[in-house]
């Protein structure tokens, strides 16, 4: 095995732990000075790309909600008249602060 092959070999692996340690492709491509493409690659040949599955309930501002919640939150978003990161930022704030968290 030449130097460059086993170099290579541990700058893949090096890549797989960091997406495993939870870094997105971006991320990787920057800090490695690749294109998300080639990690990409990389990382299906390492066994590590773990593809998006889309369920019956999708991640909204960060928390996996139904669409029935999206909707709701959106209505009373609008009627306070702020977005709905904002409108729910406020509600989180509130309930800490006043200590309800369950």
């Amino acid at each position: 095995m030449t130097e460059a092959y086993r170099n290579t070999v541990e700058r893949n692996k090096a890549i797989c732990d960091y997406y495993n340690a939870g870094h997105k492709l971006r991320e990787c491509a920057s800090k490695f000075q690749l294109g998300r493409q080639r990690i990409l690659q990389i990382l299906q040949a390492g066994g590590a790309w773990k593809p998006y599955v889309k369920t019956d309930r999708t991640k909204y501002i960060g928390v996996n909600v139904s669409e029935d919640t999206k909707v709701a939150l959106k209505e009373l978003a609008d009627a306070e008249g702020k977005s709905v990161s904002k409108f729910t930022a406020d509600v989180l704030d509130r309930v800490v602060a006043e200590g309800e968290v369950p």
